[in-house]
């Protein structure tokens, strides 16, 4: 005989309970549909790039069902961010270059892998860098991506009633630290 775990409501989230986006449509968009801003493509419940295994031809553009903004385009458009990454330190005025290049290199994997998720804004801002995500997923991305390649600290905040992580990522020296 199995011994089942005890029940407690406390420890089990709802479904309805947890955050949702309010940028995903509650009715799907129809098949096929393209988006007027970048070009992904919506297929079986899903966003795709083109090229992804759903790209669209000429021939097949003059019969595509809708036209639609995708979520991530409505998110950058409306400067919603799903999460922020905050760069800061001495080290990073002798490394921005390399540094950015390396979140707009996480940004293209990560869009290969869901087009939803994009970068909206880099803005440098006194004593660092701040980089809005549409998801809190990227922006967790960036930050152990950026950790990983420079050492340095780096903090996670999430927010507990809407989809938002606050990522910060800091390194002072020019030697490696808490790796």
């Amino acid at each position: 005989m199995r011994k089942s775990k005890p029940y407690s409501p406390a420890a089990v989230k709802k479904r309805e309970l947890l955050p949702k986006d309010p940028y995903l449509r509650k009715t799907p968009n129809p098949d096929g549909a393209v988006c007027a801003g970048c070009g992904a493509v919506y297929k079986s419940k899903r966003w795709a790039l083109p090229g992804k295994g759903a790209s669209v031809s000429l021939k097949a553009r003059a019969s595509i069902p809708a036209v639609v903004t995708c979520p991530a385009c409505q998110k950058a458009r409306d400067k919603y961010p799903g999460g922020v990454v905050t760069l800061r330190g001495h080290f990073l005025d002798g490394h921005r270059d390399e540094i950015l290049n390396l979140v707009r290199n996480e940004e293209a994997r990560a869009r290969g892998y869901n087009p939803l998720e994009r970068i909206i804004e880099i803005k440098s801002r006194a004593g660092g860098i701040e980089v809005t995500t549409t998801t809190e997923k990227l922006a967790q991305r960036i930050g152990r991506e950026v950790k990983k390649a420079y050492g340095g600290t780096l903090g996670y905040t999430w927010s507990h009633d809407v989809k938002f992580a606050r990522v910060g990522w800091e390194r002072e020296k020019e030697g490696r630290e808490s790796r």
